[in-house]
């Protein structure tokens, strides 16, 4: 069951897709304003009441002001999925929704007019930019709020012989009664965005009746509305552009945006609704929009068998893809292609649990600890290639960063079936190794409930190791049971329950960044070089070289000449070309400041490096 929800400031509106039910309910002030979690929780459960649920759902919700507030709209996900037992609810803003409604997922600047406005722009290459969308008191610029608030500031101006005579006065006297009490009447109303938009209404049908202070107030709102898709495509450099929400479906304004958009930028005649972004968030995870999407998704139970992996994400069958055997080898590549382009959202989205493993990572490495791998079958292997490259890539030992894979190393190379399974051999394999408090364990697994690796987690943390989990699933009793999750929700594979492909590409990714991320806090780099590299054949000697000349700007000749008294160790040969001392002294500096370059330098030079 799909349901989206479109919650703004005046309304919230919710469709049930498997019925083509609809809800409709008051809205809320916004999600970053005091109290915000608290007034938007009762309108979203008032219409999802009203669709009906008879059973678990997928839930998203387009709130206004999550974008500012991503902790509030990660605390309107959990309230919301703890009141529908079973179902897994997004929250993300509501400009967000506009924006994959309206373009289908696709790149483009979409620009949401209602109550509030903003303009959200996505590029093909992940580049994306907000503009306005800073409610009533700072922005919002040509909104229904905005466009009220001026019209009274009109009304005050020519009742005080500020300003002209305008129709606009009687419309606010028969609207908000006596004008004394005014600023008293939209302080005690508690949403001034709401108060001052219901004022649009009269001030576009004064502006159709040839009102000059109401038309004008309709050009400069619409001049504001082709600024900031301006200033959106020209940040992302697609011209399509988009316009949703309330007032556009107005005339008199949409007909002065459409004579004034510039010729380069294209409009979207027929956008899709908020609504349709709402269903497009709560069915796909790998949507470019999911770095801004805050889930909370029920606890995954740990399997008994391997029969009960059907409800996971990574399971689903893709409905676009039932005639894939037809297709040309052209078609099957495009398919691939297209689903591999996913992979970053879905890394971008982990960026904050990538960082904090990195950082973990890093810390075990300067503690004397190590990087300790846990995985079966293709995460096994990847952890195994990672591990492999880190001693000549960065001069580590094989013993620093190790891979533990179900099924021992004959696993390397052959699928040993079964193994993942194994519980007890996951908890005596990691034992093996002695973990405790100096190491860090990561544990990589699709499904995020593989028993080998869950055990060794467990296993970990009873020993007093810090441990890291990386899965393609959501709310997994892995992730529950690591001090940090990295989840990659990278949804259904273009072949079903194929994780090697864009689960795989992700956990390849990831353990890339966490094992370099490592050895650049470890002190293993010097700028973009690997200056601990092993020069163990000539290739590699040959990049020593490079990295001494393009790093110290010397020659070739004095290059392979430290290179040689240095051992063909590069970091000691650098350090004696760049602190200008012999090659004993540079690796007596290196030894004094935990083998880091900059470190050494500063000693050496007596300043900053």
């Amino acid at each position: 069951m799909i349901v989206g929800v479109d919650l703004g400031k005046t309304g919230c509106r919710a469709v049930r897709t498997d019925s083509g039910r609809t809800a409709e309910g008051p809205g809320a002030p916004g999600l970053a304003d005091p109290g915000g979690v608290d007034r938007a929780e009762d309108p979203v459960r008032f219409v999802l009441d009203a669709l009906a649920l008879d059973g678990p759902a997928d839930v998203a919700i387009g709130a206004a002001g999550a974008e500012a507030a991503p902790g509030e709209a990660g605390e309107l996900a959990r309230r919301v999925a703890a009141a529908y037992p079973g179902s897994s609810v997004a929250v993300t803003s509501d400009a967000v929704t506009a924006h994959a409604g309206a373009l289908g997922g696709s790149p483009g600047t979409v620009l949401a007019v209602g109550t509030g406005s903003v303009a959200l722009a996505l590029g093909a290459d992940g580049r994306r930019r907000q503009v306005d969308g800073w409610g009533p008191w700072l922005g919002d610029d040509g909104s229904g709020a905005w466009i009220g608030r001026e019209a009274l500031r009109a009304v005050l101006a020519a009742r005080e012989g500020r300003g002209p005579a305008t129709a606009l006065s009687a419309a606010a006297v028969a609207r908000f009664g006596d004008l004394d009490l005014l600023p008293r009447r939209i302080h005690e109303s508690g949403s001034v965005a709401s108060t001052t938009g219901s004022f649009t209404p009269d001030v576009v049908a004064l502006a159709e009746s040839g009102d000059d202070a109401a038309a004008l107030i309709l050009d400069r709102a619409v001049a504001h509305w082709v600024a900031q898709v301006r200033a959106g495509a020209d940040a992302v450099g697609d011209p399509r552009v988009a316009v949703v929400g309330g007032l556009a479906a107005v005339p008199a304004l949409h007909d002065r945006f459409v004579s004034l958009l510039p010729g380069d930028l294209t409009l979207v005649d027929e956008p899709g609704s908020p609504l349709d972004g709402a269903v497009l968030v709560a069915r796909s995870r790998d949507l470019p929009h999911e770095s801004s999407v805050q889930r909370a998704t029920p606890a995954v139970a740990a399997p008994a068998s391997g029969n009960d992996v059907d409800a996971l994400a990574t399971e689903q069958v893709r409905a676009d893809l039932h005639d894939l055997d037809t297709r040309s080898p052209d078609e099957v590549v495009g398919v691939l292609l297209d689903a591999e382009a996913t992979v970053p959202a879905a890394l971008a989205a982990a960026r904050p649990a990538l960082a904090e493993a990195v950082r973990l990572a890093g810390e075990a490495l300067d503690r004397g600890g190590r990087l300790l791998y846990v995985g079966a079958g293709t995460p096994g292997r990847l952890a195994a290639l990672d591990a492999a490259e880190c001693p000549p890539t960065f001069g580590t030992s094989p013993e620093r960063v190790v891979a533990v894979l179900a099924g021992g190393r004959e696993a390397d190379r052959t699928a040993v079936e079964g193994a993942e399974d194994d519980a007890t051999a996951g908890e005596k394999d990691l034992l093996a190794l002695d973990p405790g408090p100096a190491d860090l364990v990561v544990g990589i697994t699709a499904s995020g409930r593989t028993p080998y690796v869950l055990s060794a987690l467990e296993a970990a943390r009873r020993a007093g190791a810090r441990s890291v989990a990386i899965v393609n699933n959501p709310g997994s009793v892995v992730a529950a049971a690591a001090d940090v999750a990295v989840e990659l929700l990278t949804g259904p594979e273009v072949l079903s329950g194929s994780t090697r492909l864009k689960s795989g590409t992700a956990q390849k990714i990831s353990l890339n960044v966490i094992s370099t991320g490592a050895m650049v806090a470890h002190g293993k780099t010097y700028g973009a070089w690997m200056v601990d590299v092993v020069a163990s054949n000539e290739k590699l000697r040959r990049r020593a070289r490079r990295i001494l000349r393009e790093a110290t700007g010397t020659d070739d000749a004095t290059a392979l000449r430290l290179l040689e008294e240095a051992g063909w160790r590069t970091k000691p040969a650098l350090v004696a070309l760049l602190g200008g001392v012999d090659v004993p002294a540079a690796q007596a500096a290196l030894a004094d400041h935990d083998d880091r370059v900059r470190p050494a330098l500063d000693a050496l030079r007596g300043g900053a490096s």
